[in-house]
């Protein structure tokens, strides 16, 4: 990469987004505008990061000089109309966090809208977790274990499947390179803080869940209950061999029975070089110079539309639920802190013990 990227990280002063702010302004080939509605926040972390170029509002920076990329690190009930309005505006690339919106119909506006204006559009950190990910699963596409049996998200989906659940659910697409077609669902009870907004049916909101998911290469995938301490993200298996994706180096098997046994190629022996938050930036600016966006808006889309289709198969006696679902309206309500963000909902209702101070 010898380019110059426009950047623009818009909510950079909140818990996540600081961690990104910091990662583009030590970045030698980007020129940072940091945007964020929160006046002491934004001077306070403009001044610590030398950064110049400062906004209250996105629609302040699209009107000027439009980014080359534009990280959106906002609540849910934002991105939507600042990923349509990146889009518009001709911004290249765009990265919002997980989930992708509350309904369908949203999601597939946001997907359609970037596809119509040639923006890249996906997420900054949800492939990203384990380590030579990508690299993994073009091992596997190359055969070295053969044609694909079995699949499972061994720790279950987390306690918000449409959030922190498009996690593992674009790690087992990506690795099996394959769609879902089809779930049956069970749901758990929402742990305790997560909400519908006032008014809002309580049964749309986001919660625990498993099941099966039935993949595009007539294969299932299994998701049990979720269970803490797991650090096998996703397994899968072959005809000669098997994957178990985690941290920190995943796990790959050739052979069956006895003739078993482990293989390390030349990317697994080679540690990350740079940070995490790095790493995410960098790949966003790698789809700017490639075309290529991997975790994309229909990884995203497609994570909540599995959240929802497993709800809806517990709600109606487990049956099997095809995808994509029909009805576009059907909606799921994340954590009242992803929906609306700290300053509204509380910084302490999901666990911080504040407002986010700079990065160490």
């Amino acid at each position: 990469m010898d380019n110059r990227y426009r950047v623009a990280v818009v909510g950079g002063c909140g818990q996540w987004g600081r961690h990104y702010l910091q990662a583009y302004a030590g970045h030698s080939l980007c020129d940072v505008t940091l945007v964020d509605r929160s006046k002491d926040r934004r001077e306070r972390f403009a001044n610590h990061f030398g950064i110049q170029s400062v906004y209250t509002e996105l629609k302040e920076v699209l009107a000027g000089d439009v980014p080359d990329i534009v990280s959106l690190i906002l609540p849910v009930g934002q991105s939507h109309d600042a990923v349509i309005a990146c889009a518009e505006a001709g911004v290249k690339v765009v990265s919002c966090e997980k989930p992708i919106a509350v309904s369908l119909a949203d999601a597939d506006e946001m997907v359609r809208v970037c596809e119509e204006r040639g923006t890249l559009f996906g997420c900054g950190t949800a492939c990203w977790e384990v380590p030579h990910l990508l690299e993994t699963a073009a091992w596997v596409r190359e055969g070295h274990i053969g044609q694909l049996t079995a699949a499972s998200i061994p720790g279950g989906l987390p306690r918000e499947v449409s959030g922190g659940g498009c996690v593992q659910l674009t790690m087992m697409r990506v690795l099996t390179g394959m769609e879902v077609e089809w779930v049956e669902g069970w749901e758990l009870p929402p742990a305790s803080g997560w909400a519908v907004p006032p008014g809002e049916e309580a049964n749309n909101v986001d919660c625990p869940a498993y099941g099966r998911l039935g993949l595009s290469g007539d294969i299932i995938c299994k998701v049990p209950e979720p269970k803490n301490g797991v650090s096998c993200r996703v397994w899968i298996g072959a005809e000669n061999g098997l994957v178990w994706l985690g941290g920190p180096r995943s796990v790959l098997i050739q052979g069956s029975g006895a003739t078993a046994s482990p293989v390390y190629p030349e990317f697994l022996l080679t540690e990350e070089p740079k940070e995490f938050f790095v790493r995410v930036i960098e790949r966003l600016m790698h789809a700017h110079d490639t075309g290529e966006m991997i975790c994309s808006g229909h990884d995203y889309r497609q994570a909540l539309e599995i959240a929802i289709a497993l709800k809806q198969s517990s709600q109606q006696n487990h049956e099997r639920i095809g995808l994509p679902l029909a009805d576009r309206s059907l909606r799921v309500f994340p954590h009242p802190y992803r929906l609306t963000g700290g300053d509204v909902a509380g910084w302490e209702s999901i666990g911080y013990a504040g407002p986010p101070e700079l990065p160490e």
